[in-house]
């Protein structure tokens, strides 16, 4: 079952949080700046999130931006 997850990430902020609002849509917030931490966080907390591990996660596109996309395989 493959399906799509749209994640908006808010870098450098206080405290880790993610946010549902919408059917496959995420709000993370990360204390991290760097592009390789922020993506370990974003795996990190969608994972633990939804319950899936994070290598059923990967990234489809905007891995280097605030807006990615990301699929369940």
């Amino acid at each position: 079952m493959k399906s799509d997850v749209v994640v908006k990430v808010k870098p450098g902020s206080i405290k880790k949080s993610i946010e549902h609002f919408g059917e496959n849509r995420y709000l993370i917030k990360t204390d991290s700046v760097n592009n390789d931490e922020i993506n370990g966080d974003v795996l990190f907390m969608l994972s633990k999130y939804v319950g899936l591990p994070p290598n059923r996660l990967e990234f489809k596109s905007g891995i280097s931006t605030n807006d990615k996309v990301l699929q369940i395989i």
